[in-house]
């Protein structure tokens, strides 16, 4: 008898163990968000495209937002705002894409709905979970800012909402689709050069020829290098015309090449020394475009050098 009440009892205490330790499971989980959990940071734009892929850290939010300009606001500069009901949107978010169970809400604040971005032009990036939202969404037109400073979940101000980095993040980026041709400067006696960006993101090369007494537009050779100065070992295209002369190949000796050029292309009676790999011509460096015609002695690339003509530019 004794046995089983010492049973009875062990089960009893089991029992009221574990509806302790469930009741206190429960009680965490109604904490406020921020208790606990992590930050929203790391937001990231995916680059060159018009339709980015942005992620973040921090759990599923409940709106997602992009404004035109530096600024998050609900306002007229919102090209795309979306809302879920409770913090279900996940990343990544593809802009023009509608998450499922999302709704677009973009008018409703003065703002335009757009399904791609534009060249060269800045937007703010910003997510928000559900414990703000009625706070934010009740005073449009203020800026959105983080800060994590602030123990309230929402200071509100004329012109700001300053809101817990637990419920809101942000970032400011340009699009940058296609390459940039910066700070192009031009010497050499045989031609003026022109360096243009193509949707192929490959420079396309013009030249007028200038030097005295030269009708022919055509050149004999040309090349693009890493580097403001040439150096062929930072040679990452380069092409010369060659012909054959009693079975000995003779290069750089006529002139056969029109403009414009698109780098990487190659041409008839021409022979390629180093073949272009896209690879090679990267975002923030710089590079030097040189032309040749069939008087350059191909040893000299002076500045006053017969027959030659180059320009320095950063690609950005």
């Amino acid at each position: 008898m004794n046995t089983i009440l010492f049973r009875l009892k062990l089960v009893t205490a089991s029992v009221i163990l574990s509806l302790n330790f469930y009741s206190c499971n429960e009680a965490d989980n109604s904490l406020a968000p921020y208790a606990g959990g992590p930050k929203l940071s790391n937001l990231i734009v995916e680059d060159e495209t018009f339709n980015p892929k942005v992620t973040w850290v921090g759990g599923e939010v409940s709106v997602f937002g992009v404004n035109k300009g530096n600024k998050a606001a609900l306002d007229s500069t919102l090209i795309w705002l979306i809302l879920s009901d409770g913090d279900k949107i996940r990343y990544p978010v593809k802009i023009g894409v509608m998450p499922a169970g999302a709704q677009n809400i973009t008018s409703q604040f003065g703002g335009t709905s757009k399904d791609s971005l534009n060249e060269d032009e800045q937007y703010t990036f910003w997510v928000l979970k559900a414990d703000v939202w009625n706070q934010v969404s009740s005073n449009p037109g203020k800026e959105l800012l983080a800060d994590s400073s602030s123990n309230s979940s929402v200071v509100i101000s004329d012109t700001t909402l300053v809101i817990n980095p637990y419920s809101f993040n942000r970032a400011s980026k340009p699009i940058n689709v296609y390459i940039n041709i910066l700070n192009q400067r031009v010497l050499g006696p045989l031609a003026d050069l022109i360096i243009e960006t193509t949707t192929l993101n490959i420079p396309r090369v013009r030249w007028k020829i200038k030097a005295a007494g030269v009708k022919d537009t055509l050149i004999a050779a040309i090349g693009l290098a890493k580097g403001s100065l040439y150096d062929f070992a930072g040679a990452v295209w380069e092409v010369y015309s060659v012909r054959d002369s009693s079975g000995t190949s003779i290069y750089g000796r006529d002139n056969v090449i029109a403009a414009p050029v698109l780098v990487g292309s190659s041409f008839p009676d021409t022979k390629t020394f180093v073949e272009f790999k896209k690879e090679n011509f990267e975002r923030n460096n710089d590079y030097y475009i040189w032309i040749a015609d069939k008087t350059w002695d191909k040893v000299n690339r002076q500045r006053f050098t017969r027959g030659y003509a180059y320009v320095t530019f950063r690609v950005e």
